[in-house]
């Protein structure tokens, strides 16, 4: 018997609300689930995350109405948010407009730590009727040990609020095999979906590209084309969450025999 679910990365231009159109676009696609870009409503006013971080109640206030709006659970990118002297890189969760989580960035770039940005301490593991999520952020992913005890959580979808900096000088072949070496091979060391949300636009001035995707751990099933990394998109995809699971099953499986055998 499946299971499906329809899940929407979010690809926005960072530091602007969503245009009534590209609202009425996601709401829609009556999706399960949508991903927003790291550091969504940070904007080019904002010269530090000190600044950004004073913005947290309007920013979270809009964010939850956009989850009761689409009624759905919104993975809300992530906010620059104060906590006494710390900052940190939080993404929220709203469930139909209510609040249901908060995850902290464990693995800050150098960019984020040099402007203030402390790393959280702790995973992020939810189950949204029925469906068990979790949430990294953009640097995150370079860790294969988060995805491998991601796998041991049994969790069905990660969800990945990005942003991405320009490289113009990188090659589609390039970016390609990036996909497959961080996120395909994230989803199959988890054995778990992944939706990436990328934001576009510039971040500090620094200029970004939007790498969205949605993977499954046999495939990248969604991505934004290379022509238009540079503009607003909205990926979508329907995941049959018993296809996943069975896989897993069957991935654990083959994984005992194997130790059986060394044994």
């Amino acid at each position: 018997m499946s299971m499906l679910i329809k899940v929407a990365a979010v690809q926005s231009r960072l530091g602007q609300y969503l245009t009534l159109e590209e609202r009425l676009h996601v709401f829609k696609q009556r999706p399960d689930f949508v991903c927003l870009p790291e550091y969504c409503l940070i904007d080019d006013t904002q010269t530090d995350f000190a600044r950004a971080a004073l913005l947290i109640k309007d920013n979270l206030e809009y964010l939850s109405h956009l989850s009761r709006e689409w009624d759905t659970c919104l993975i809300a990118g992530s906010v620059a948010e104060a906590d006494s002297e710390a900052i940190y890189n939080s993404a929220y969760i709203f469930q139909r407009g209510d609040l249901v989580g908060r995850y902290r960035k464990l693995s800050p770039v150098a960019g984020e730590i040099n402007r203030g940005i402390l790393p959280g301490d702790r995973i992020f593991i939810k189950e949204i009727e029925d469906i068990r999520i979790a949430v990294l952020i953009c640097a995150d992913a370079l860790n294969p040990d988060l995805f491998e005890v991601l796998t041991k959580n049994e969790i069905d979808l990660i969800f990945i609020p990005t942003t991405s900096p320009l490289r113009p000088a990188e090659r589609q072949a390039e970016k390609h095999k990036r996909d497959r070496d961080i996120y395909l091979a994230g989803s199959q060391k988890a054995s778990a979906y992944i939706v990436k949300a990328c934001g576009v636009g510039s971040l500090f001035g620094k200029p970004l590209q939007g790498r969205s995707l949605i993977v499954s751990p046999w495939d990248i099933m969604r991505r934004v084309p290379i022509y238009a990394e540079d503009q607003p998109a909205v990926l979508t995809a329907t995941l049959d969450i018993e296809e996943l699971r069975d896989f897993r099953s069957k991935q654990k499986k083959i994984s005992r025999m194997a130790d059986f055998k060394e044994s």
